[in-house]
């Protein structure tokens, strides 16, 4: 059982393990939250990786290693670790960015509170729907889905010494591209209601100058707002739930890139 500790191949993937899981769970969502102290991820980041690496195929190389060999082979994994961890915090991006649209067409983009995930300040309707979204991450599974994600990167691209494939590089780069079409997704029926309301205002200011929009306009553009969010929430939970899917599969079609 513990002839496995003198075999230098077998304890370099398990290193390799805990760096590449390491990167990933210190991105996430969830796992990743500033909520959590380091040493609780870190931790976690040692069980899981337990967990995996009996499952892993032993790093291909024995023998004397050097320092710039291991510090090389450290760089890609925790490089292989941050993409999957960063794309998939992309997802939520989205989220806040569209959460920002809704508070700027209603008057609350002066309006900012403490994301306790991050530590960052954002506006109030973003952090209601980051907050809510989180929670709907959590029931459709998204933490498996994280766990999967590990998992799957460990089957399509080994640990040691593996190539870097440009194409992959700029998948994930356009990956980044989709967090504006996330927020629209997700925002869509409040932003276009708040958009023609601000347009059915403003043909009211040229008819009817006498009316102070910067007194009746305020309440009127927060009570639509609230409204439509409220409304939306329905619409929310079942766009959310497709959009996450569609991201881990995007996310395992770059991995799938670059094992290739």
């Amino acid at each position: 059982m513990f002839e496995q500790l003198f075999d230098q191949a077998r304890l370099m993937t398990y290193f390799f393990v805990v760096i590449r899981t390491g990167g990933i769970l210190f991105t996430v969502p969830v796992f990743g939250s500033t909520v959590l102290k380091p040493q609780v991820r870190m931790a976690f980041a040692i069980v899981t990786s337990a967990v995996l690496y009996p499952f892993v195929p032993a790093a291909p190389f024995g023998g004397d290693i050097n320092a710039a060999f291991l510090i090389l082979q450290i760089f890609k994994e925790l490089l292989i670790g941050i993409a999957i961890g960063t794309m998939t915090s992309a997802l939520f991006t989205g989220v806040q960015l569209g959460g920002y649209l809704i508070d700027f067409q209603m008057g609350f983009s002066m309006v900012n509170v403490m994301d306790p995930e991050s530590g960052a300040s954002f506006s109030y309707v973003s952090q209601v729907q980051n907050i809510l979204l989180i929670l709907i991450f959590i029931a459709i599974g998204g933490p498996a889905l994280i766990i999967q994600a590990v998992s799957y990167s460990f089957t399509v691209i080994p640990t040691g010494n593996f190539e870097i494939n440009p194409n992959a590089v700029l998948f994930a780069v356009s990956l980044f591209g989709k967090i504006f079409i996330i927020a629209m997704t997700l925002t869509a029926p409040p932003l276009i209601v708040l958009m023609a309301t601000n347009a059915v205002m403003g043909v009211m200011a040229r008819l009817i100058p006498q009316i102070n929009l910067l007194v009746v306009g305020f309440p009127i553009k927060i009570g639509v707002g609230i409204i439509m969010f409220a409304l939306s929430l329905r619409f929310i939970y079942i766009a959310f739930e497709k959009v996450a899917f569609d991201y881990f599969k995007y996310i395992r079609e770059f991995l799938n890139m670059f094992a290739n």
